[in-house]
């Protein structure tokens, strides 16, 4: 213990008595300042690569202004050229072609010689043709003569048809007539012995006399409506007849359109009659069935001789009466039968073959036009000629052929000019309008300049596309079949153009980059935002655009790098 006592006090003394070594003290201020010194050379070094490396990696930029301006829109497109008209030389066929004078694509004047037939042929046909004609008009004079005998035939079945229309009405009214004698015959007499009073006094008639007063009223009923039939019918042919008369009429047609005129003006009275007959048949029907229910029932009861034979009269007059009924109805049967016949005789009279007399009449015009045609070849000694000044598009025979079903040179009339066609999309199409001047590349280094379009419209087919038409006039000669039309378009003034490669899209939107600058630590920094843009109009080197930029702003034209929204860029003059 007193020995570590002694220790640190020693320690202690030590620590009193200590001096600085000012030696030493020099040699750490210089060491302090020499580090000082290699720190600051490294900030500068690494300061200076770091803006190296900033020079090597930020992008370099060039910029555009936004200004407002219109764009010209250069629309070129291929189309076909044809004639406004075209004529149409028709040639007869089978005829031998001795040559051929103008080739397709040959222009010709009026009168020049298409075409040289064979003449030796041509007399040939010529003369095949005129005897076929002789045998057409031959055939048509002994139809003529034929259908002349077949109509007086048909006349004299008319003439015979309307006398046994008449024969037939005549009897049946006389066998109608002398039936209801018959039976008026029959009642009075079943009258007469029944008002007689034989062996009467025994009977109680009081029924029976209503029922036979019944029948007595219901075929009076019958009876006044047979007549007003009968005198119906006999007014409506005499005013058939009246009018026949009055008119004049001479010719079977004109009776029966008369018949029908005035049996339609009497139908509904007629009608009415024959309805008024059949309700008084069925009535006089019903009366008859309960006098006769009730006569056979007193039959039954009672055997007396005077009332077997008044039932017997009463048999006797209704089997008149039905007789009398049935003489009615074969009458209506007959006289309709005998008016069929009359109609169908009266038609056999008119009827005329008209499909087959205009297949005649056609074929014999036919044939006479095909022989005024040759006549007119070999009067030409074989030429066929253009009928006007043009260009000749098809001539489908050759020499030594002979010429087919329907063969036709065509000539594109030169003085009605021609035709531009061509299709276009709907986007090039909405640029353009009726009276637009455009120029037309028509060949053979010949452009023409004023024309103008003359039509523009939809496609019936297809509502994307639409059809153009440029009208040629004729003075421009030679055009070939294929030109290219060309035509320059200026738009309105938009607000705000740019060029087309400063736009950007994501896919789904276009957008530009707008230079924007900022204060920062180390100075002004530019960098780029992308603004969101719709695109208004654009040709092939600019557009017209509207929304997050406006006029006299900076935009992005081109970057040596690609960019992102943020990124600090350096801008190049």
């Amino acid at each position: 213990m007193n020995q570590q006592k002694k220790q640190q006090q020693q320690n202690w003394k030590q620590l009193l008595n200590f001096e600085f070594d000012r030696e030493k003290k020099a040699s750490l201020q210089v060491r302090a300042l020499r580090w000082l010194a290699a720190f600051l050379i490294l900030m500068i070094l690494l300061t200076l690569l770091s803006r190296a490396a900033d020079s090597v990696t930020i992008a370099k930029v060039t910029t555009t202004g936004v200004s407002g301006g219109s764009l010209t829109h250069e629309i070129q497109a291929e189309g076909t050229v044809s004639a406004n008209r075209e004529v149409s030389v028709e040639v007869a066929s089978g005829l031998k072609i001795a040559s051929v004078e103008a080739a397709a694509g040959t222009s010709v004047e009026e009168g020049d010689v298409l075409l040289c037939l064979d003449t030796a042929d041509l007399g040939e046909k010529l003369e095949t043709a005129q005897e076929e004609l002789a045998v057409l008009k031959a055939q048509a004079l002994d139809k003529e003569a034929n259908a002349a005998i077949a109509g007086a035939s048909a006349q004299k079945t008319l003439t015979r048809a309307r006398e046994d229309y008449d024969t037939a009405v005549s009897s049946a009214n006389q066998s109608v007539a002398d039936a209801k004698e018959d039976m008026e015959e029959a009642w009075s007499a079943y009258n007469t012995f029944k008002n007689s009073g034989s062996s009467a006094g025994d009977t109680d008639t009081t029924v029976l006399d209503s029922l036979v007063k019944t029948v007595e009223e219901k075929q009076e009923a019958y009876d006044t409506a047979v007549t007003e039939l009968e005198n119906l019918n006999s007014e409506i042919e005499y005013k058939i007849n009246q009018k026949i008369s009055e008119q004049g009429a001479a010719t079977d047609e004109e009776k029966k359109s008369i018949r029908n005129s005035v049996e339609s003006e009497h139908s509904a009275k007629l009608a009415a009659a024959e309805s008024k007959v059949s309700t008084a048949g069925s009535d006089l029907e019903e009366a008859d069935a309960a006098l006769s229910a009730y006569q056979t029932e007193s039959a039954a009861n009672s055997q007396s001789d005077y009332d077997e034979q008044l039932q017997a009269l009463y048999d006797e007059y209704i089997s008149k009466k039905d007789a009398y009924n049935e003489a009615l109805s074969s009458r209506e049967d007959t006289i309709r039968s005998a008016k069929r016949a009359l109609e169908d005789a009266s038609e056999t009279t008119e009827t005329v073959d008209k499909a087959s007399e205009l297949t005649e009449a056609s074929a014999m015009e036919e044939k006479q036009e095909e022989v005024d045609a040759l006549q007119k070849l070999v009067d030409l000694g074989g030429e066929v000629t253009s009928p006007s000044d043009g260009l000749v598009v098809s001539v489908p025979v050759s020499a030594g052929e002979t010429t087919a079903e329907e063969t036709s040179i065509r000539i594109a009339d030169q003085s009605a000019g021609y035709r531009f066609s061509t299709s276009l999309d709907k986007s090039t199409a909405k640029y353009l309008s009726t009276g637009d001047e455009i120029a037309l590349d028509i060949g053979n280094d010949t452009t023409v300049s004023g024309l103008t379009i003359d039509s523009i419209e939809a496609s019936a087919e297809d509502s994307s596309t639409y059809n153009l038409t440029v009208f040629i006039p004729a003075k421009v000669t030679g055009p070939g079949s294929f030109a290219t039309m060309s035509i320059e378009k200026t738009t309105k003034k938009y607000d705000c153009c740019v060029p087309l490669n400063a736009l950007h899209s994501d896919g789904n939107d276009y957008f530009v980059y707008v230079l924007t600058e900022s204060d920062t630590v180390l100075g002004t920094q530019t960098t780029v935002e992308q603004a969101q843009v719709e695109i208004l109009d654009k040709n092939s080197d600019s557009a017209a655009i509207e929304g997050g930029v406006g006029w006299g702003q900076e935009i992005v034209l081109t970057s040596t790098k690609s960019l992102r929204a943020g990124d600090r860029v350096r801008v190049e003059e």
